[in-house]
């Protein structure tokens, strides 16, 4: 097993840290959950001193109902204090195997939240705590493309499996793949029979939030939709 850390790391302890947190398996949810969040300012920073420079930007972000209080938190309270007008979308997604094919992974979508946008800007920034098959990305992504035409494409995660980038830029044209560049802290080469990235997250992120399984977490509505949601109606 080996673990590469990337350049956005930069020697940065703290990130470390809390890569290690995220692997131990005896920490505790809400540690967790707090973890994810600390993660997502330090993306959010990365977004904001190193990707994207100072000039106005329209900016859009989305991630799974799974990390959106926790991981896209943490990433859009640092964006904000940037950029005022920031959309977001929520997608819950159901990821299995079809005919029991460990192989062939599929992620539909069951529903989602989704805030209004010009049909082109700058940034589209794809939130998500691991990325691994890249099928909830892929998914997401192609739904979000049919409305938003940005200029770049953010794909940015905590941990990716080695492979992942390839098999995300393989599934579109060049004209989209082309517009990709990916911010992470870490990339493994290895998994289990069942798919689990080692060390990775430490599991299954459903139950490291605290979730009780998939189809728990997709019956959550996170306070970062139900507040966005709330200001929408009453502006």
């Amino acid at each position: 097993m080996t673990r590469q850390t990337s350049n956005f790391v930069n020697n940065d302890r703290t990130i470390l840290t809390y890569l290690e947190i995220l692997a131990n398996k005896s920490i505790e949810p809400e540690r967790y959950r707090e973890v994810m969040e600390q993660l997502g300012n330090k993306l959010g920073q990365i977004i904001l001193n190193r990707v994207i420079d100072s000039s106005p930007h329209s900016l859009y972000l989305a991630s799974t109902v799974e990390d959106a209080d926790f991981l896209a938190k943490g990433i859009i309270l640092q964006l904000e204090n940037h950029f005022s007008n920031i959309g977001y979308a929520c997608f819950w997604n159901k990821r299995f195997s079809p005919f029991g094919i460990s192989d062939l992974k599929v992620a539909p979508i069951l529903k989602k939240y989704q805030e209004p946008s010009p049909s082109n800007i700058d940034y589209l920034i794809i939130v998500k705590s691991i990325i691994s098959g890249a099928c909830v990305v892929k998914t997401n992504l192609v739904n979000l493309i049919q409305k938003i035409n940005p200029d770049k494409i953010l794909i940015v995660a905590p941990v990716m499996y080695i492979n992942a980038e390839e098999k995300l830029k393989i599934e579109f044209e060049p004209k989209i793949s082309n517009k990709f560049e990916f911010i992470y802290f870490a990339k493994d080469d290895q998994r289990t029979s069942d798919g689990e990235v080692i060390p990775g997250i430490g599991g299954s992120v459903y139950e490291r939030l605290g979730f009780q399984g998939q189809d728990d977490k997709n019956t959550y509505i996170p306070e970062l939709v139900r507040s966005r949601r709330a200001r929408l109606v009453s502006a």
